[in-house]
């Protein structure tokens, strides 16, 4: 859908700037940094947060933060958990999707997040912290933007360009959608595992 047609079916509103974050608020314990990415808004101003997972008292300590720190309350949108058919729905309700990771072994080296390839066919304009494994997919002012993990004016300095620049937000949703099309779909993957198996082969 359209994002004002996403919008509409999900009751978000259509006249604020929304970037988003898609996915469970922690991984083996280890939290994912979007309290980092609430504190960086805070310096941006008049944008809102939209969050599609949960745990839902991780969600809540997150509303409660955002409203002490002197954010509106209903510029938190906080969707839950949804059924996976709907992730696209709410994908496509954002402006910008991010990846706020701290630095820690785990997310540095040993994971692969399944939202990054999400997030690039979903054609938004995605912000990630600059991780060896998010770097290994995403170059910084092509396909998106790469910050320093838990650097909150680095992460809103990141999240004002793309605001307030349509023409790179379009170019790097662009080029996010191209590069995951040809080289991470789940045929590509596979594709690519034949021929390096063969390759051992020969």
């Amino acid at each position: 859908p359209s994002q004002a047609d996403a919008r509409a079916q999900i009751g978000w509103p259509q006249d604020t700037f929304i970037v988003g974050h898609v996915g469970r608020l922690q991984t083996l314990t280890a939290d994912k940094g979007v309290g980092t990415l609430v504190d960086a808004l805070a310096q941006v101003g008049n944008i809102s947060l939209g969050l599609v997972g949960g745990p839902d008292n991780m969600a809540e300590a997150l509303r409660q933060h955002w409203i002490k720190i002197g954010l509106s309350a209903d510029r938190f949108l906080y969707a839950g958990q949804v059924a996976p058919d709907k992730v696209p729905l709410y994908l496509a309700a954002l402006d910008v999707c991010a990846i706020p990771l701290p630095w820690t072994t785990h997310f540095a080296y040993y994971t692969s997040p399944m939202k990054l390839f999400e997030y690039m066919a979903s054609k938004r304009a995605i912000i990630a912290s600059n991780l060896p494994s998010i770097a290994e997919v995403i170059v910084d002012g092509e396909n998106a933007l790469l910050v320093p993990p838990s650097d909150a004016p680095a992460l809103a300095e990141a999240i004002k360009r793309l605001r307030d620049d349509a023409t790179l937000r379009q170019h790097v949703a662009d080029a996010a959608y191209t590069d995951v099309m040809a080289h991470y779909t789940w045929a590509a993957r596979a594709q690519n595992i034949l021929g390096r198996i063969q390759e051992s082969q020969a």
